[in-house]
């Protein structure tokens, strides 16, 4: 016969039930310790870029990679160019905000290891159609530097990242740069410079992807809508029907931008205008598949518009550029959206 009474039955049984406790306590934290070094998972307290502040000035290569494009950066000698884009000129602030992000970033806490859950955070690998941004820097060698994958905006100086192929999604905070600019290839060339004033258009011609050419003026800054001068036999269908399109070519943001050798489609419209300072430019368009690019060039018609007319020229001369399918309707409306026969 058992000398144990349910009393002490009870005691050991509680003592073991806490052996086996510790035991998988001890267990599961080897696994999370395991778990945390697959992938060298950086420490959340420390820099997110460890190498980036001894190393910066040795960067001659980045490329940013999205789900839709991939862009590569090059350094020629002390600027940088969008190789990916015949050398297109990057601009030098874009380059300074990306190095004081790389430096200034650091881990604030550690997110979810769960990787069905990065796309929520903005970090699905985008070579897998996910929503992040990677962002990876070479030196002259070819050797890394830099290589991180940036999601959604947490906060005004914070952003989630985590390392291609890592385990674990970060949270960090720093001066940041918005992930949907980080992947725009314009912003970082600037295509948004022409810039022109509206009330400056004197008159404008458009020659559109189907229909007549027509053309419109006003004789001066003080009259408010343009008048319908060719063709003859139509009307304008309100006072101000021209207006938008007459000044649509004032303002413009490029979406993209290549070598106008490059070009392989067919010529299809026409936009040009004249300022009244005597400043005239002319935008050709040319359709390749569903995208418009347009040729650009600028002459001076009076000594005043000269200076305004060569900076511009500088920036167009031999490239083509992309625009939206909203700018390309604006630009080259058919004049039946306008103005109605008058018989």
């Amino acid at each position: 016969m058992s000398r144990h009474t349910p009393h002490t039955r009870r005691g050991v049984q509680a003592l073991i039930a806490l052996v086996l406790a510790l035991s998988l306590l001890g267990l599961g934290g080897g696994v999370v310790w395991r778990d945390a070094r697959i992938g060298q998972a950086p420490d959340v307290s420390g820099p997110v870029v460890e190498s980036w502040p001894a190393q910066a000035s040795a960067a001659a290569r980045i490329q940013i990679e999205t789900a839709g494009d991939t862009f590569v950066m090059e350094k020629r000698g002390a600027a940088w160019v969008m190789a990916s884009r015949g050398d297109y000129p990057v601009r030098a602030e874009r380059i300074a905000e990306l190095d004081a992000m790389l430096q200034g970033l650091t881990f604030t806490e550690a997110m979810t290891r769960d990787a069905d859950k990065f796309d929520r955070l903005g970090l699905g690998d985008p070579q897998a159609g996910g929503s992040g941004v990677r962002i990876t820097v070479l030196d002259a060698e070819g050797d890394l530097i830099a290589d991180l994958i940036t999601g959604r905006l947490r906060s005004s100086n914070g952003v989630y990242v985590r390392r291609p192929g890592g385990v674990r999604a970060y949270a960090a905070s720093g001066p940041v740069i918005d992930p949907a600019l980080l992947g725009d290839p314009g912003r970082w060339m600037g295509l948004g410079f022409w810039n022109h004033e509206a009330s400056a258009i004197a008159r404008a011609e458009i020659q559109p992807e189907f229909g007549p050419s027509w053309r419109v003026m006003r004789a001066g800054e003080a009259q408010r809508y343009y008048e319908l001068r060719e063709p003859s036999g139509w009307r304008l269908v309100t006072a101000g029907a021209a207006n938008g399109v007459a000044t649509a070519g004032a303002q413009l943001r490029f979406r993209d931008v290549k070598p106008e050798q490059e070009l392989v489609g067919a010529y299809v419209a026409r936009h040009a205008a004249v300022t009244f300072s005597g400043l005239a430019y002319e935008m050709r368009f040319f359709a390749e598949g569903d995208e418009r690019w347009v040729r650009i060039e600028l002459a001076a018609l009076a000594d005043d518009a000269r200076p305004r007319a060569d900076h511009f020229n500088a920036q167009v001369e031999g490239w083509a550029f992309r625009v939206s399918e909203d700018a390309y309707e604006r630009l080259t409306r058919g004049l039946d959206q306008v103005a109605e026969p008058t018989n």
